[in-house]
């Protein structure tokens, strides 16, 4: 393994080809493993993949244990692609939102870390508690009278008779027919005194109509 060198405050080494000359991952994970065992101050490490076109899947997942492994460190792990080919590549599959990409060593030796600790966040004032004020529910005078306080009018109705009131009814109707029928005789022929065989047929209208007058006041009595 070639020696790593100092680029800003990163730990940069060469990227190691396999016989056909693509990029060894294994290899790589050998080289990376040796510099951080070697110091615990090894936060931000870093592969130069220069005139590199691509790289196969395995340096994919390679690159992102790396990340997790620094990131326990309070660190970053990151990559020199200087062909927009494999800068594509490791931005299609997500990488860029883990690992650092950058075009070039000048690049790299610009780059700080944000410290989280030393950031600023503004403070929010206290809000202060709103008091609550009590509604006051006003009352409003209706201008219009309540229905309860208009007069109701009055109808005389019709009580309908009672039974007595119409049976009595029923017998002076019958009574007046009674002695309208009788004067009719009476008035036929005034100068000649009646016989007894003339007396008889108006005896025989008047048992007559009482007897309908008594089966009357039975029905409406009944």
């Amino acid at each position: 393994m070639a020696d790593p060198k100092k680029v800003g405050i990163f730990i940069l080494l060469p990227a190691p080809l396999n016989p056909i000359g693509a990029f060894d991952a294994e290899l790589f994970k050998a080289n990376f493993h040796s510099v951080i065992s070697s110091s615990s101050k090894a936060k931000f490490v870093a592969v130069d993949l220069s005139g590199i076109d691509f790289v196969y899947s395995d340096a994919y997942n390679a690159f992102m244990q790396f990340h997790q492994e620094l990131l326990k460190r309070k660190g970053t792990f990151a990559v020199i692609a200087n062909k927009e080919s494999l800068a594509k590549s490791l931005k299609k599959v997500g990488l860029e939102r883990f690992i650092r990409i950058f075009k070039n060593e000048a690049e790299m030796a610009d780059y700080t870390p944000v410290d989280i600790s030393k950031v600023k966040i503004p403070t929010v004032p206290a809000v202060r508690p709103v008091k609550k004020v009590p509604m006051v529910r006003k009352k409003v005078a209706s201008s219009a009278s309540p229905i309860a306080s208009v007069p109701k009018p009055k109808y005389k109705t019709a009580t309908p008779p009672t039974t007595p009131q119409l049976v009595e009814s029923r017998l002076l109707e019958v009574e007046s027919r009674l002695l309208e029928v009788e004067s009719r005789l009476l008035d036929k022929n005034p100068l000649v005194d009646e016989t007894p065989s003339s007396k008889t047929p108006i005896v025989i209208i008047i048992v007559l109509l009482l007897i309908a007058a008594a089966v009357v006041s039975y029905f409406v009595l009944k």
